[in-house]
């Protein structure tokens, strides 16, 4: 019987498809976790007992136990020798899964989060999960700085209205007790946060991984050593320029840069800490890429994350600055490149990195999988089709000051519930994040993008540039038409006019003759577009400074 065509509800139509299908070897792992029958399984495996945990958590946490009473050893027999099997297999050190998988709780809880999702859901490209696997929170609107991209448009002063201490610790219970295995606290500035510590204190007793975003100008030794005890492990530092005194403009603060880079040194060297620079680049310093990745590497970083800039908060009075999808695409080869060299690890908001990945680099490369960082080879491809690109909604969401909650930090716009009012977990699931967890309903070219399973398109972008959340992502190359309409339309109303969308010669060449991995030969209408912005980015730098 043939299958009844689905209903698309995205109000911008979509376009003729430019890219071709990918070759994906389908993983075995893929049609066992197919199956209506294992499906039903992990819902059994992943059902709670009356003690508060799942025979899936007890599986782990009892892994190679030499404490384990007898019966222990009986009921968790057949599991546990499966687990030997398969690690024998892929020949991985016992201590070693003991350590990072099967008695490191995060990890269990995201193991268990995505065999609940499975079982509820079936498995869906991209993964619609049950819970999120990561949660930004911004902590409080408060900021010692007054950045002039701030999405939060921070102030010097916290929210009247923000969360107390006790709402606080309720939400992380709820968290914690519904199998989210990561946080990210952000801002405002989270360590100006009154109750920053006992929050992070809260997270360890709840084993919550937990990361810090911070602008890095507090991070003295002493709260270095401090983040260490609480459990912190990972602290990501925003730098905008490698030029001092640019970085202080832009962060309205003199010396602000001094510290900054005293702050990620000071974490760099702090036994138990692991420090990560995040730049978010425009065309005022998107020629800099290489420089600023070279200076995270200098100051002992393991992380580099590119954050892709989005038009809300204070980032609206700026947006004429944003890159173009052109100078996006060159930024994406960048980071690609330093990615396939492994010096350090390189992270995007842009989903369409993991995109970039694949067209830039090898089958048996680097490649990047959204929230979850990176992996090597053919699997690592299989598992960015499920959890890769914009997780907004379906993997990630945001908490705001004052319980507010949204799809993501650069989507503000959309309020799908109140901490204050309702459960964490009763919030998660609604409609509209049923609706981001859909890439087939999309507009412009997202909708039928041969690469929309690891992409998707960044739905903040679309929704800030457009009005709506399904529309074609207008920074992505195969958007190329959005961006001119936009960029058309706000000239013609004498409101900002973004820069023009100038291409290297090689890449467009690439993209009308199909010689890039995963593009065919272009129609006619996308040439049409094409040849009116034959000019070349003179080596990233002059579009970069606004001098189109």
């Amino acid at each position: 019987m043939a299958e009844a065509l689905k209903l698309l509800t995205a109000r911008r139509p979509q376009v003729a498809k430019v890219t071709k299908p990918l070759s994906v070897d389908r993983h075995p792992f893929e049609d066992y976790l197919s199956n209506d029958h294992m499906r039903k399984f992990l819902g059994l495996l992943t059902q709670k007992g009356a003690d508060g945990e799942c025979y899936l958590e007890k599986v782990f946490s009892s892994y190679d136990r030499p404490d384990l009473s007898l019966w222990e050893r009986f009921k968790y027999f057949i599991p546990h020798q499966g687990i030997e099997f398969f690690r024998a297999k892929g020949k991985v050190d016992k201590e070693v899964i003991k350590e990072k998988v099967f008695h490191h709780t995060p990890t269990v809880r995201a193991l268990v989060n995505t065999a609940k999702s499975i079982a509820t859901y079936g498995l869906t490209t991209p993964q619609r999960f049950t819970a999120p696997l990561i949660v930004v929170w911004n902590i409080t609107q408060a900021c010692n700085l007054t950045c002039k991209h701030c999405y939060q448009d921070a102030t010097h002063k916290p929210l009247a209205d923000e969360l107390t201490w006790e709402e606080k610790q309720r939400v992380l219970d709820e968290m914690a007790d519904n199998y989210v295995p990561f946080v990210a606290f952000a801002g405002g500035e989270p360590l100006v946060c009154k109750d920053i510590w006992k929050v992070l204190e809260h997270c360890k007793k709840r084993k919550i991984h937990v990361t810090v975003a911070t602008n890095g100008t507090m991070l003295t030794r002493e709260v270095c050593q401090r983040l260490v005890v609480v459990g912190v492990m990972f602290v990501e530092v925003s730098l905008v320029s490698i030029d001092p005194d640019e970085h202080d403009s832009f962060r309205g603060l003199r010396g602000a840069w001094k510290r900054s880079t005293e702050g990620i040194r000071n974490v760099a060297t702090t036994p138990g800490l692991r420090a990560g620079i995040a730049t978010c680049f425009t065309r005022t310093n998107v020629h800099t890429a290489d420089d600023m990745i070279n200076l995270a590497k200098d100051l002992g970083c393991t992380t580099f994350v590119h954050f892709n800039f989005i038009p809300v908060g204070r980032g609206k009075e700026i947006a004429q600055y944003d890159l173009t999808p052109a100078q996006r695409e060159n930024l994406l080869r960048t980071l690609n490149k330093f990615l396939q060299e492994g010096e350090i690890s390189i992270m995007s908001t842009a989903p369409q990195f993991g995109r970039a990945c694949i067209v830039y680099g090898s089958e048996d490369g680097l490649m990047a999988t959204g929230h979850a960082g990176s992996g090597r080879g053919k699997q690592t491809k299989v598992l960015s089709k499920y959890i890769g690109g914009c997780g907004a909604g379906r993997c990630y969401c945001s908490i705001q000051p004052n319980g507010k909650v949204n799809p993501c930090v650069y989507i503000p716009s959309h309020e799908v519930g109140d901490l204050r009012r309702s459960h964490f977990l009763d919030i998660w699931n609604n409609s509209l994040f049923d609706l981001l967890s859909d890439r087939d309903d999309r507009g412009d070219h997202c909708g039928v993008c041969d690469y929309r399973h690891y992409c998707g398109g960044c739905r903040a972008r679309a929704v800030s540039y457009t009005g709506d959340i399904q529309a074609g992502d207008p920074g992505c190359v195969y958007n190329i038409h959005l961006w001119e309409e936009i960029s058309a339309s706000k000239q013609a109303e004498g409101l900002v006019v973004l820069g023009q969308n100038r291409y290297p010669d090689n890449l467009l060449a690439g993209m009308t003759s199909g010689s890039l991995p995963g593009q065919q030969k272009a129609p006619d209408v996308l040439l049409t577009q094409l040849s009116t912005v034959l000019d070349q980015v003179v080596g990233e730098g002059a579009a970069a400074h606004g001098d189109d």
